[in-house]
């Protein structure tokens, strides 16, 4: 066999070894180049890379300073969880236009395009537009009323395309019954409401049939408008009412302060379904409490942003139940009544 030498090799091939080299260094060359590229435009304030782009958690609501209180808070909870991945999550709060439902649409559909990776509805009518819309975008919810007969979820634990957070918890036949307890001889109790509550999504359910199993007539006054609070007590039905009572409906929320006001000047004792108004002159309140609210919020939508399926996740909502009562007022009463309340007290203020 005739052996093969350097000679024949480079006679054969006479340009491989030239071009190999040339391509080897023009490749060194470029990936150099790229390189310090690279490392400049991120010197120079550059677009960051793709793994440093923050995950964004819209929060719609009203931006004030409430909510931007809130918003904060929630911040440092969800910091506390464990969110897989390598980029940063930003929680941005997004304002809304209420008042105008075609705007607020409009700026519902920008907000999807933007692509978050989940946003965060603060009220039903956020949650409902954002479902109206389809978005395939992980939404939690966090509300007031039943989120079944919002329509929301089609049960607290068969949550759908969203899952959230309710504070309702249906307590409207529990104060009937604690009125009953504390006033055995009342028969008529006034109802402060509006169409929202009388709808029933911040209802007990069968509250009208149960208070009048206890005895209870319900006497209820729709106000339309803020300004029928001024003349509510003018209704020759008012006259009648031994009780009243003034469940957390939309009224209460946008007015509460001004309904209260007017109520206080009255001798007649008022329940109401918030602590916040005994300050206003309420002699008892009675409402779910959850102090790890927030912390509940914060595992649920770290599970999300961890891959958890939305639907997977069930509605959570307060476990205990508060009655608060009004010292000073309380104070003014006879014996036997105090010492019924007291027997119903969780807490005193």
């Amino acid at each position: 066999m005739q052996r093969f030498s350097a000679h024949h090799t480079q006679k054969v091939y006479p340009l491989v070894r030239p071009i190999r080299l040339l391509l080897t260094t023009v490749l060194i060359a470029t990936g150099l180049l790229g390189g310090f590229l690279v490392l400049s435009t991120l010197k120079h304030g550059g677009p960051p890379l793709i793994s440093d782009k923050p995950r964004i958690v819209a929060w719609v609501d009203f931006d004030v300073a409430p909510v931007r209180e809130l918003v904060a808070r929630f911040k440092e909870h969800l910091k506390a969880q464990r969110v897989e991945g390598a980029r940063p999550i930003e929680i941005r709060l997004v304002d809304v236009d209420a008042d105008n439902p075609a705007r607020f649409t409009q700026e519902m559909t920008q907000l999807i395009a933007t692509k978050p990776a989940l946003i965060f509805a603060s009220s039903v009518g956020v949650a409902k537009t954002l479902l109206a819309l389809e978005t395939k975008i992980p939404i939690y919810f966090v509300i007031q009323s039943d989120p079944v007969r919002e329509g929301l979820v089609p049960s607290l634990v068969s949550t759908g395309s969203l899952t959230g957070y309710t504070f309702f918890v249906p307590l409207d036949v529990k104060i009937m019954e604690l009125i009953r307890r504390v006033y055995p001889d009342t028969r008529v109790v006034g109802v402060v409401a509006s169409d929202y509550w009388l709808e029933g999504a911040g209802m007990s359910q069968n509250l009208f049939t149960q208070a009048k199993a206890l005895g209870l007539e319900l006497k209820v006054f729709n106000l339309h408008d803020h300004n029928d609070i001024g003349t509510m007590l003018k209704d020759p039905q008012a006259r009648a009412v031994q009780v009243w009572y003034i469940p957390y409906s939309d009224l209460a929320f946008l007015h509460g302060a001004e309904l209260a006001t007017v109520l206080a000047r009255t001798p007649i004792p008022t329940v109401y379904a918030r602590r916040k108004f005994l300050k206003s002159g309420g002699l008892i309140a009675v409402q779910s409490v959850d102090e790890e609210a927030m912390e509940v919020w914060a595992k649920s939508v770290a599970n999300i942003l961890n891959g958890v399926p939305v639907g997977s996740i069930p509605v959570m909502r307060p476990k205990e139940i508060e009655i608060a009562v009004n010292a000073a007022a309380v104070a003014q009463l006879d014996r036997a009544t105090r010492e019924r309340i007291a027997r119903e007290a969780t807490v005193f203020e």
